[in-house]
């Protein structure tokens, strides 16, 4: 079966109609309210009266603690609230402001809790007071007592101290620490006041510091604990401290080696992609050593072409460059023939070994400095992660919002690991997907990274021969790999989720564990991959881990850019997660609500990804919304599917669409880190007037259970938006002679208001994002037409010129 080239969506053309959304369609109607009023006012009243005899109490030690010879100009107490529902920033962020002395400074638990600073305490004393009415009332049957109804959105509060600021145990602190400096729109004098005497002390006492002023942060290097303590005490500005330890790979001593293996590149003088290589370096002794690119100018930690990491100084960087650069086919045929290679690469160095201390605030800089020089790169892998797991619906640090902002603002796309759970192996004995309920396995920062693309690891250890690890299937994921730390289940009643808010994206072949005996796990060679070593004279080695399953993602990414060089990232995006499939991975019913958060959207057809064939073909649109558009777009199918006996009425066609979108972060706002809402579904032939009212005045849904990817109903009180949403439709015959052989593809976007001061001046107003619709023929006996057919009936090219070369390699791909 001959490759064809996917197409491309004229949008223009093909667009219909571009309206105004209005929220009419069939979503149960909003009661925004249904969780914010206690019914047991008397527990809320206990825990209020807690809550305020521990406020004064903290309050009155944090001041005995303050070191007054600091002469910091200004103190400011902060609480922290957790409310009844979500706080409705553009309704309440002003009242809290001018009413009780409260300005918000951010929020967390997608809305339910909020830090605020006490700007005035005369007026928040009136809130408190408010409070004791409240309490009184209810705990002492004081039922003359009348207070304002605000008191019942509190559920608790507390004083913001020193130990929900550091985010680690001061007497294991060592390397680099990072200082989060608060947001005060309305009161940056104040901050900046604090700020400059901050500076003076660390000067007063010799810390080296960076201080990232557009992202509010400091980078402190090796500060005692003392010092660090007496800081977050007095200099009343610190959201967070981080120890930002990373791994790149697990301890081990195995990485056992194969056999001394010649690679014989016979394509590393073409003008291949270039993948940047975020890791320990690349050996320019090695194999792929004509695939490097001739520059040491990136590292923050040597010479970016020696690679000593991991066990026996096989390297880390350097096996993860051989799979980004070579991909699977030349890994599974362990270069035993001429070896066609995908791409080049370009070292970047960020660490010699395993664990280390790495600068973020250099490493992005490095990242950007980059994209200055080679702004041709679209694909980066990023293969350390912290080494502290993320909490269940833990915010985004400001690690991962600077890579998200990198990926939105020079076009990228990098490829991070979820990190490997080191632990797996010690407390399981066989394959339990049971184990992922625990907090334990959640994944590491940046892995949360929205705008770039998350890799977990599926067992597949890319070898020919009987599988021999652990797991249920080749398809399943590894133990060690980690699932996505953000339950919504915890926040939002069940009517009111986000199914594509999930993490990882996919996972792909990464080796797995094995039976050391018939009760103990290890690492063992017959479950490992065979990777390319840093030293020349090894040849290949052993080895598992997420690192490896990423830079396989990586490679697919370089195939679809070699194809079609035109396409932006986040449509690179798409194509993959487009071709996963869950269908390989049934997860028994104790942990099926785990499935996402495990394997996210599935293990990857490589196939699917590039190229598409006469019996499926893959449109792809580019687009641009703005705050409020909704835009369809007809879908036209063939006459042929109506008319010719295709052997069965039913499920002749399977649709899959899938959409991505990167966006400018917005800092302090967990919901509304991203905040901006694009959905789309596929409906009925109706106008786009019809489409967007409810199902009571007319039915667009082609289906009862198929409606828009997300819900954007919720305005004052949103769900937190994707911008990766996948659908899946199943067409029968009857469907297309309903609606004469035409569907409409909808889409549409919102800009949410619930921001602290609002949207930052110079945001963005118009929105890019990339579809990619999946379109093929299930009938048993294929026609061979659809490919064609389809092109003849919609506004549609083909992308590129088809490179034969490609295609043979390509063909292979699925193992």
């Amino acid at each position: 079966m001959p490759n064809r080239k996917h197409l491309r969506l004229l949008s223009e053309k093909q667009l219909e109609k571009v309206i105004p959304m209005k929220f009419k369609y069939g979503f149960p109607q909003e009661n925004e309210d249904d969780d914010e009023e206690p019914k047991n006012y008397f527990r809320v009243a206990q825990t209020l009266s807690r809550d305020r005899d521990r406020f004064y109490k903290y309050v009155a030690i944090k001041n005995e603690r303050r070191n007054k010879a600091l002469n910091v100009p200004h103190y400011i107490d902060h609480v922290l609230f957790t409310f009844q529902g979500q706080f409705v920033i553009s309704d309440f962020f002003n009242k809290y402001y001018n009413d009780f002395g409260l300005e918000a400074v951010a929020f967390y638990d997608f809305g339910k809790k909020g830090l605020f600073a006490i700007i005035d305490h005369e007026k928040f004393q009136v809130f408190m007071n408010e409070m004791y009415k409240f309490i009184q009332k209810e705990l002492e049957n004081q039922t003359e007592l009348e207070y304002e109804n605000y008191v019942l959105y509190i559920a608790s509060f507390e004083l913001l101290q020193i130990r929900e600021i550091l985010k680690f145990r001061l007497d294991q602190m060592q390397g680099l620490v990072y200082l989060s400096i608060m947001n005060l729109p309305l009161h940056e004098g104040l901050k900046t006041d604090i700020l400059g005497r901050l500076f003076t002390y660390l000067q007063e006492k010799n810390i080296a510091i960076k201080f990232d002023e557009s992202n509010e942060r400091l980078e402190l290097n090796n500060p005692t604990p003392e010092i660090l303590q007496e800081i977050v005490e007095n200099f009343d500005i610190i959201e967070s401290a981080t120890n930002s330890a990373f791994t790149t790979v697990r301890p081990g001593e195995f990485n056992t080696v194969t056999r001394e293996q010649g690679v014989n590149i016979v394509n590393a003088e073409e003008d291949l992609p270039i993948i940047g290589i975020i890791d320990t370096g690349i050996s320019s002794t090695s194999a792929i050593a004509p695939l490097l690119i001739n520059d040491r100018s990136f590292t923050l930690n040597g010479d970016p072409f020696i690679d000593t990491a991991n066990f026996q100084r096989n390297g880390h960087g350097t096996p993860v460059a051989g799979l980004a650069t070579l991909g699977k086919i030349n890994h599974l045929n362990q270069f035993n023939e001429n070896v066609i290679a995908d791409a080049k690469a370009l070292s970047i160095k960020i660490s010699n070994g395993e664990t280390s201390y790495i600068s973020e605030i250099d490493l992005v800089k490095m990242l950007y400095d980059v994209k200055v020089k080679y702004p041709q790169i679209k694909i980066f892998t990023l293969t350390t992660c912290y080494d502290r797991h993320k909490t269940t619906n833990e915010t985004f640090s400001d690690y991962t919002f600077l890579l998200d902002k990198f990926a939105y603002e020079t076009d990228s796309l990098i490829f991070i690991c979820t990190a490997n759970n080191n632990d797996a192996i010690n407390d399981n004995s066989s394959y339990d997907l049971g184990y992922f309920h625990s907090e334990k396995t959640n994944i590491c920062t940046p892995a949360d990274s929205m705008n770039n693309f998350t890799v977990g690891a599926a067992a597949d250890n890319i070898a020919n021969g009987p599988f021999l690890g652990i797991s249920d299937g080749r398809e399943f994921p590894t133990l060690f790999s980690r699932k996505g730390n953000v339950d919504l289940s915890l926040i939002f009643s069940r009517n009111k989720t986000n199914n594509n808010y999930f993490k990882p994206d996919v996972i792909e072949s990464g080796g797995d564990l094995g039976y050391y005996n018939p009760t103990s796990l290890d690492y063992m060679d017959d479950s490992m991959i065979d990777l390319i070593s840093a030293r020349p004279e090894k040849g290949l080695f052993k080895d598992v881990g997420t690192s490896f399953a990423t830079p396989l993602i990586a490679n697919l990414a370089v195939k679809i850019q070699k194809q079609y060089p035109e396409l932006n990232p986040q449509t690179v995006k798409a194509l993959i997660i487009n071709s996963a499939s869950l269908n390989k991975v049934p997860f028994d019913k104790s942990v099926s609500k785990l499935r996402s958060r495990v394997a996210g959207h599935g293990y990857i057809d490589n196939f699917k990804s590039v190229f598409s064939n006469e019996n499926s073909a893959t449109l792809i649109l580019e687009d641009v919304l703005s705050d409020d558009d909704l835009k369809v777009y007809p879908i036209h199918f063939p006459q042929y599917l109506t008319t010719m006996d295709l052997g069965k009425q039913n499920r002749i066609l399977k649709i899959t669409a899938t959409l991505c979108f990167s966006f400018l972060p917005i800092k302090n706002n967990q919901l509304s880190y991203n905040p901006i809402h694009i959905a789309f579904s596929i409906f009925k032939n109706h106008e786009a007037e019809d489409i967007i009212k409810s199902n009571i005045e007319v039915d667009s849904k082609l289906k009862t259970t198929l409606t828009w990817s997300q819900n954007g109903r919720y305005k004052s009180k949103p769900i937190p938006y994707s911008n990766t949403q996948k659908l899946e439709l199943i067409v029968n015959v009857s469907d297309l002679i309903n609606e004469e052989n035409a569907f409409k593809l909808a889409v549409h976007c919102l800009v949410t208001d619930q921001i602290i001061g609002g949207l930052p001046a110079g945001y963005p107003s118009d929105f890019p994002f990339s579809l990619v619709i999946n379109i093929e023929e299930t009938t048993k006996n294929k026609t061979g037409l659809l490919y064609d057919e389809i092109q003849l009936i919609n506004n549609l090219e083909v992308i590129g010129n088809l490179d034969t070369d490609t295609t043979v390699e390509i063909d292979s791909l699925d193992v």
